[in-house]
């Protein structure tokens, strides 16, 4: 009977062994997995902030582009008024100028 004993200790040794194999790989396997999920929500999460910093970029340019024209615009305005109000003196300054030549021609 004490050698049927020792089998069947021997054979839960054997079952205990087995299972702390399986054990092991099944947590391998596991973190393996786990880290190929990080990798891939790390890579997502790349991917995802690239694009909204495009995004970003793509708004900040159109936001210049639009002030650029606005201030273009605002320029062109502010030459054409400028040019008015050179061409009303206009005839003012001709008068002076042909006053001061006649005036002054005799010298």
């Amino acid at each position: 009977m004490s050698v049927e004993i020792l089998k069947q200790i021997e054979q839960a040794e054997h079952k205990a062994a087995d299972r702390y194999a399986q054990a092991q790989r099944e947590a391998r396997d596991i973190i393996k997995a786990v880290e190929e999920a990080c990798l891939a929500d790390e890579r997502n999460a790349q991917l995802e902030h690239r694009a909204l910093s495009q995004r970003v970029q793509e708004d900040a340019r159109a936001t210049a582009k639009k002030q650029i024209v606005e201030l273009e615009k605002a320029e062109v305005l502010e030459a054409e008024k400028v040019t008015k109000a050179a061409q009303q003196r206009l005839p003012e300054a001709a008068r002076l100028i042909f006053e001061r030549v006649v005036t002054d021609g005799s010298r």
